[in-house]
């Protein structure tokens, strides 16, 4: 009866532990899916940043699906006399302990 009791015993722990396990893992394949929209939605302003000629390049923001994207501009001259466009992308998104502040920058050549 004593080990009855005991493999019960070890059988219910074990089971705890991977509800647990589960709903963590649930927790954060829901964190990871709006990092990813928020990520893509950071290539995509890029991309669209990319797309227009560096003269009429300007600085501004944007909402889409809740995630707010705030991006700045600045000229900047290369070494060989070459142009090109500082672009600092600041995304922020909402997560479950708060929102969440990416920063992405780069530079495009004109």
């Amino acid at each position: 009866m004593v080990e009855l009791m005991v493999a019960l015993m070890i059988v219910s722990i074990g089971l705890l532990a991977l509800a647990s396990g589960a709903t963590l893992l649930t927790r954060l394949m829901g964190g990871g899916a709006v990092q990813t929209r928020a990520a893509m939605s950071a290539n995509s302003r890029m991309e669209a940043l990319r797309a227009i000629p560096c003269g009429s390049v300007t600085s501004g923001a944007d909402t889409v699906r809740g995630i707010v994207s705030r991006w700045t501009t600045q000229s900047v001259m290369f070494a060989s006399a070459r142009r090109g466009m500082s672009i600092n992308l600041v995304v922020q998104y909402p997560t479950s302990r708060g929102v969440r502040t990416q920063d992405y920058r780069t530079i495009f050549p004109c």
